[in-house]
């Protein structure tokens, strides 16, 4: 039989046989048996030998009983001993952030209602929601490897700031909080922020190179802005949200006005989203126009929403919320959608321009999704100019470029819009193959009185001619910028001198009044200056 000196019972076997072993051991030492069997003899009387015995049999059993007592004692304590440290790991670790070792947001809860319990009006308490911009830039790059390793780096450089004032935790993906138990100002809170965004500004290195990271971080004060932990945080979020909209790593105090702010936002969210489950939300058209012919060429399709509660609402409300909430692939596919089964009705020789923001050239699908739009309505892909911004090129994101070289093998032109406003560099620009460039409306309506904005404006159409780019200008709104846009050689303008947007039910009217008219801009000046 094989005994396995690791279980409890095999031990407790063998003590009890080690202790008849010693029992008997010192019964023969001590000449207990013949002593015994003397005193038999010397007393023949059975119920006297009985006693013998079972004062024997017991003493050998106190023994054993006494060794195996013994050993249950020491092995329960041990297992209390495991028992107690395991459950204090598990503690810690439904505390903590597996990955950075921070607390995680069930500490930071604990202590946050600990201390604004605590919370007087010369005993105030700061909460700091932290959130990382940039982290999904180096997922798509580098891989989730390198996001880990930035998180842990970022982490540590907050340790080393924040040191023993307070509790930094990691809430979520991209998010930390840090709660400062006393505060004798509101500079401290506020000095901490700014050390901490310089930290953050600086590059974070990763196995393929160096990546960089913005942050932006909300304050809020107890008990200036409350005492209840949940309305505490809930308050410094809404003051980092209004921190990331403002731009790059910036710090903001909770304000009042941002919980009106955030509702309005929320409303016209959920609002957002019924309308798009609903397909009200609808494409007008803007013509744009040949400079050289002073006639309409095609028109750029623009998202506008009426609603029935909040009444119109501006496009550059609604899409950015769109894009952060990731209803803008939806939302520009029904537009798409709408805007190229109107554009069939057109005369064969109008182009459709669409515009498609950098959230949705992230996607490497969308080129297939057009394509398929296109398919389905019938309308020819030649005819369809694809609107991107800079930051397509800015983000050095590879799904744009798969997108924009698979809408080109379909024959889709590719236009630049709000050229000179974003950050883009020449070699940036010559790695996309493009066929138009848009002048940004800042610069053309400055034509008349800024000198600067001609030299810019004559120094895009240089370059432009000299690539072989058809050039638009946005905002063209008077005749002095629309003289200057032809004498130095601008191919196509857009802009209320020639016409505002329109509803699609209203282009037949505009072409027949430029049948009857002649010439846009001068029937577009007329209704300008009406």
């Amino acid at each position: 039989m094989h005994l396995d000196w690791r279980r409890s019972a095999t031990r407790d076997f063998i003590a009890l046989s080690g202790g008849v072993v010693l029992a008997s051991l010192l019964a023969h030492l001590y000449g207990l048996g013949p002593r015994l069997a003397q005193l038999g003899r010397r007393y023949v009387d059975s119920v006297l030998d009985d006693i013998i015995f079972i004062v024997f049999v017991a003493f050998l059993l106190s023994i054993a009983l006494s060794i195996f007592s013994v050993r249950r004692y020491r092995e329960l304590a041990r297992r209390i001993d495991a028992r107690a440290i395991a459950e204090g790991d598990v503690r810690d670790l439904a505390r903590h952030d597996p990955l950075t070792g921070l607390p995680n947001r069930r500490l930071f809860d604990e202590k946050l209602d600990l201390c604004a319990g605590l919370a007087t009006d010369t005993h105030q308490v700061a909460v700091l929601m932290l959130g990382l911009d940039g982290l999904k830039r180096i997922k798509d790059t580098h891989g989730h490897e390198a996001v880990d390793k930035a998180l842990c780096e970022f982490a540590t450089r907050l340790i080393d700031i924040l040191r023993k004032d307070g509790l930094l935790a990691r809430i979520g993906g991209d998010e930390f909080g840090i709660v400062l138990p006393s505060i004798s100002s509101l500079e401290d809170p506020a000095n901490l922020a700014r050390r901490m965004m310089a930290s953050a500004a600086d590059t974070f290195a990763i196995e393929a190179g160096a990546a960089e990271l913005s942050l932006g971080i909300g304050i809020a004060i107890a008990p200036l802005d409350g005492v209840n932990p949940h309305e505490l945080v809930r308050r410094a979020e809404r003051a980092l949200y209004r921190a990331q909209s403002d731009g790059r790593s910036r710090v903001r105090f909770f304000e009042p006005d941002m919980d009106i702010h955030v509702e309005l936002r929320l409303n016209i969210e959920r609002e957002l989203r019924s309308a798009i489950a609903a397909d009200i939300i609808e494409p007008h058209y803007q013509p744009v126009v040949s400079l050289e012919s002073n006639r309409i060429v095609g028109f750029e399709a623009l998202a506008r929403w009426e609603n029935r509660t909040l009444g119109y609402i501006p496009p550059d409300v609604f899409i950015p919320i769109a894009e952060e909430t990731g209803l803008i692939n939806a939302l520009g596919d029904q537009v798409f959608r709408r805007a190229c089964l109107d554009a069939a009705a057109w005369p064969k020789t109008f182009s459709l321009a669409f515009n498609i923001s950098p959230v949705q050239l992230r996607d490497s699908a969308l080129g297939g999704r057009i394509i398929s739009i296109l398919e389905q309505t019938g309308f020819s892909p030649c005819r369809l100019e694809i609107e991107i911004t800079e930051s397509a090129f800015v983000e050095r994101n590879g799904a744009a470029k798969t997108v924009i070289d698979e809408l080109r093998q379909a024959g889709v032109r590719i236009a630049l819009d709000d050229f000179g406003t974003g950050y883009a560099t020449l070699s940036q620009l010559l790695s996309f193959r493009l066929d138009k460039v848009k002048i940004d409306r800042s610069f053309v309506s400055h034509l008349d009185e800024s000198t600067d904005s001609r030299v810019i404006v004559r120094a895009i159409l240089g370059l432009a001619k000299g690539f072989g780019l058809t050039t638009t200008a946005e905002g063209v709104e008077d005749e002095g910028q629309l003289v200057y846009l032809v004498a130095n050689g601008c191919t196509e303008g857009q802009g209320y001198l020639f016409s505002g947007p329109v509803q699609a039910a209203g282009i037949p009217a505009l072409l027949d009044r430029q049948a009857r008219r002649g010439p846009v801009a001068e029937d577009g000046a007329r209704n300008l200056h009406a």
